[in-house]
């Protein structure tokens, strides 16, 4: 039976509970998308069915689809950022390695314990219809916690190596790309090539990646 068959007549939220609604249906929209993985093949009406109320009632809170669909995105992404500054912050202060190594260990963990959520990122975010002009692209969100796990370590090993060229290293944004995308690469490697499938040579390509882009493991 599917999430929608399975759904319950919600109780109706009392006066001044609509951000509790926007909350449901986006929870809704979620697990919907979860289940099949194709925005396209939810409609707003399954939404709602999912939710527990009408059709009419998800346009108080979403233009369209499209909105509510990027809104729902941005929320994942909105997590994942959470997740990896407390990773950072959790890591002994003044070590900006530990911090940066703590960062790339949650990014994995979320790769690796929810992969439906990250699927929701990089798999079916793409597939959606361009960002509404009410919504900016949540991309960001993630790509700012990556710089300020990069952007300590890289001060930090410029003041130990103040003779080493800085035109030689890559600055706090770009590396916090390259260290992104070359994790999202690895993760795409180890779920569709059946030569790296063990998770011990998943682990040993993050630190080979870490030495490539910084120096160390």
């Amino acid at each position: 039976m599917s999430a929608a068959q399975g759904a319950v007549k919600r109780v109706p939220n009392r006066w001044g509970e609509g951000q509790r609604l926007r909350q449901e249906i986006l929870d809704a929209a979620g697990r919907l998308l979860e289940e099949t993985g194709r925005p396209e093949d939810i409609s707003l009406r399954a939404i709602a069915r999912e939710a527990g109320v009408t059709a009419p009632a998800i346009y108080k809170h979403f233009k369209d689809k499209a909105e509510l669909m990027w809104t729902l995105l941005d929320g994942v992404y909105a997590s994942m950022a959470e997740t990896l500054r407390v990773a950072r912050r959790s890591a002994p202060a003044g070590d900006a390695w530990a911090g940066l190594r703590a960062v790339v260990e949650a990014y994995c963990r979320f790769a690796s314990d929810e992969p439906r959520r990250y699927e929701l990122l990089f798999r079916i975010g793409p597939t959606l219809s361009s960002s509404p002009e009410s919504v900016r692209h949540p991309m960001g969100r993630v790509l700012d916690a990556w710089c300020e796990a990069t952007v300590p370590y890289l001060e930090e090993a410029r003041d130990k190596d103040a003779t080493r060229d800085p035109d030689g290293r890559p600055d706090a944004r770009q590396a916090a790309k390259l260290l992104w995308s070359g994790l999202h690469g690895q993760f795409g490697l180890w779920w569709n090539v059946s030569d790296v499938s063990e998770a011990s040579e998943l682990d040993e390509l993050h630190d080979s990646l870490l030495l490539a882009l910084f120096g160390r493991r």
